[in-house]
């Protein structure tokens, strides 16, 4: 019997073993081949599986951040899978140890809060904006830049040309580009 989204999440806030097995089984491919294609190259295999084995501690910690509304816990999964495998790059590539270095000094010279909130305010307008896309423009953005996917993965999978989907990849950019400025200049008014 499969089991509803809405059990999974309860089942993990509740942190209920048999969920996190559940979750497990569904996504860990997905999530397993989001990692790789971030840290391939980079670090061994045995850090990218220890990269996945963290995403699925960070979902048994913090299923309480999970917001229904902003998209399917498979997609706020991947999410998190992205981000932690982004810091394993940077942390394990040598590299961007004195990068690390400089970014600690930074956060322990102290921390601006209101810039903190106001980044996580851009990033929920940005996330809008990118939600207004035409569906296929969307799926296009979303494939390339949150799942790493190549323009010629992309082609193949919606039915175009690596030309027209990095035409559809500019138009986005640049459009998104042009409302966030729009935002921004409103915010100051």
């Amino acid at each position: 019997m499969e089991k509803s989204e809405e059990w999974l999440v309860r089942g993990m806030s509740e942190q209920n073993p048999a969920a996190l097995e559940a979750i497990m089984d569904l996504y860990a491919s997905n999530i397993y081949g989001l990692v790789h294609r971030i840290l391939q190259g980079a670090v061994s295999r045995e850090d990218i599986e220890e990269c996945v084995s963290d995403v699925f501690a960070a979902a048994w910690n913090r299923t309480a951040e999970y917001e229904p509304r902003r998209g399917s816990y498979k997609t706020w999964l991947l999410i998190l899978a992205k981000y932690k495998a982004l810091d394993y790059r940077r942390r394990l590539r040598p590299e961007n140890r004195s990068d690390k270095m400089l970014a600690e000094t930074e956060l322990t010279a102290g921390t601006d809060t209101e810039q903190i909130v106001l980044d996580r305010e851009t990033q929920e307008e940005f996330l809008a904006l990118i939600d207004r896309l035409e569906d296929k423009d969307r799926i296009i953005f979303y494939r390339r830049y949150y799942y790493y996917e190549s323009v010629e993965e992309i082609a193949a999978a919606v039915g175009l040309t690596a030309k027209a989907v990095e035409n559809r990849l500019y138009r986005a950019r640049k459009k998104l580009k042009e409302r966030m400025k729009t935002i921004r200049t409103e915010g100051i008014s």
